[in-house]
């Protein structure tokens, strides 16, 4: 009985997922914004095919009690890169407005028309005619 197509690509893209985690997490810690979006990127596109991947039943039973705690453990990395990516959102969103406080009168410009300030309606209809 052979094994099912998918089974031999699983602890291929959980090894990838793991090495592409570990890649992401370091360049969480170095506060390289660039690499982290290239990596955090990289990193979906294989949790995705390796979910794929364990759509089936038969894929799923295959899986050793060691690659399930592997992708347990991969699980919880991707939970603390997200809290981390929320903490350091939330440190950049303070100093940004610590820099330029963010209140609800408009302190830089005029209003939303397409022509500066906002005018004030009379509520009249005007017709202009030439």
């Amino acid at each position: 009985m052979h094994a099912p197509a998918t089974a031999p690509r699983i602890p291929d893209l959980l090894a990838l997922a793991e090495e592409r985690s570990q890649r992401l997490s370091a360049a969480l810690l170095a506060g390289a914004p660039d690499q982290t979006a290239v990596l955090s990127s990289d990193l979906h596109q294989v949790v995705q095919a390796l979910n794929a991947s364990l759509q089936t039943g038969a894929a799923r039973a295959s899986l050793d009690p060691r690659s399930r705690q592997r992708l347990r453990r991969l699980g919880q990395e991707m939970a603390q890169q997200r809290e981390a990516c929320l903490r350091r959102s939330a440190v950049v969103e303070r100093s940004l407005n610590s820099i330029i406080p963010a209140t609800r009168t408009t302190t830089y410009g005029g209003g939303a028309t397409p022509y500066g300030a906002s005018a004030r309606r009379s509520g009249a209809f005007k017709l202009i005619a030439a």
